[in-house]
């Protein structure tokens, strides 16, 4: 079995959505869409046509669709740690920056925890459902 050295377990994204930042302007920023692979309060994993280096940051927003509302984090850096090129797309796992992620005091944390235990509570369904009908 391969080892994984992430600090977390990640979680697949059923209904998060995710942008990243590829301009800043003086009165409007450009986001394009980014499709969310997986997600932990740490990093994800995540696809666009974009391409990025590791090392590179990037800014990226999360959205978590929910019945009653969302969770929103309107922007966090993070850093390109893997990049896998795949056919015309790039696949890239990310760290979000560890001065907000690990203070949780910061409203950012708050929602990305809240993101987090959803997408663990939502697996955790799904696995129960899976052994029940296996």
């Amino acid at each position: 079995m391969k080892n994984d050295l992430r600090a977390r377990k990640r979680m697949p994204t059923a209904n998060l959505t995710s942008s990243i930042r590829v301009s800043k302007g003086l009165l409007k920023s450009l986001w394009e869409d980014a499709r969310p692979k997986d997600y932990s309060l740490f990093g994800m994993c995540l696809k666009t046509n974009r391409v990025y280096k590791p090392g590179d940051k990037i800014t990226v927003s999360l959205s978590l669709e929910l019945d009653m509302g969302s969770i929103e984090v309107e922007q966090i850096t993070a850093n390109v740690i893997r990049v896998n090129e795949l056919v015309g797309f790039f696949e890239y796992g990310i760290e979000f920056d560890k001065k907000i992620v690990t203070n949780p005091q910061n409203s950012i944390t708050l929602n990305m925890m809240r993101i987090e235990n959803f997408l663990q509570k939502q697996q955790a369904l799904s696995d129960k459902i899976s052994q029940k009908t296996a």
